[in-house]
C-alpha cells in the first residue's frame, strides 16, 4: 500500500430493508432478502450529541456492516430492540451533585450523586480523564474506563460547581 492507509467507504443502510430482532438474547439482523447476520452489535457514533442518529451496525467479528442515519426510520419493533441494546451498552450515570473531590497521589477520589445513586470512583488528576464534547458538558472517565456524564456544568449546585472548578478548570 506504499505507506498509505486504506479507508473504506461508508455504507449507508436503507432502513426499510432492515429488520432487527432478538433471539435468545442475541441481537440479529436481516437485510431485505439478501443477508442475515446472526449476531450484531450497535454503536452510537455520537452518543452524547446525537444518540439516535448515525448508528454503526457491526457483525460478530466487529466488522462494520453499515450505518443507520436515524433510528426513527426503522420499523417500531426494530427501534425497540436497537434502543434496548444501545441503552445497555451506553449505561452512563448522570452526575447530579458532587459531594467531594480529594487528591490522592496523582489521583482524584470522587464522591458523587448520580441518577443511579451514590458513586465513588478514582481517576487520574489530569485532563486525560475528562472529555468535553461541548462547552458546558463533561464526561469523567474513571480508572476502569467507566464514564460519568455532566450534561451542563452551569446547572450544578454552587458547591458542586466550585469543587469542579477547583480541580478541573
Amino acid at each position: 500500500m506504499n505507506g498509505e492507509q486504506q479507508v473504506d467507504e461508508l455504507v449507508w443502510l436503507d432502513p426499510k430493508d432492515l429488520k432487527f430482532f432478538k433471539h435468545k438474547g442475541i441481537l440479529r439482523l436481516t437485510v431485505g432478502e439478501e443477508r442475515s447476520y446472526w449476531k450484531v452489535q450497535v454503536y452510537r457514533c455520537f452518543p452524547l450529541t446525537d444518540p439516535d442518529k448515525y448508528i454503526s451496525v457491526r457483525d460478530a467479528m466487529n466488522r462494520e456492516i453499515g450505518l443507520i442515519r436515524n433510528l426513527s426510520e426503522l420499523d417500531q419493533g426494530s427501534i425497540k430492540v436497537v434502543k434496548e441494546e444501545l441503552e445497555r451498552r451506553y449505561l452512563v450515570p448522570i452526575v447530579k451533585r458532587i459531594i467531594s473531590i480529594k487528591e490522592r497521589t496523582g489521583m482524584l477520589l470522587w464522591e458523587v450523586e448520580t441518577d443511579r445513586g451514590y458513586r465513588r470512583f478514582l481517576n487520574r488528576a489530569s485532563q486525560e480523564s475528562v472529555e468535553q464534547p461541548e462547552p458546558k458538558r463533561l464526561v469523567l472517565v474513571d480508572l476502569d474506563g467507566n464514564r460519568y456524564y455532566i450534561p451542563d456544568i452551569t446547572a450544578l449546585d454552587p458547591i458542586s460547581f466550585s469543587l469542579l472548578k477547583k480541580w478541573l478548570m
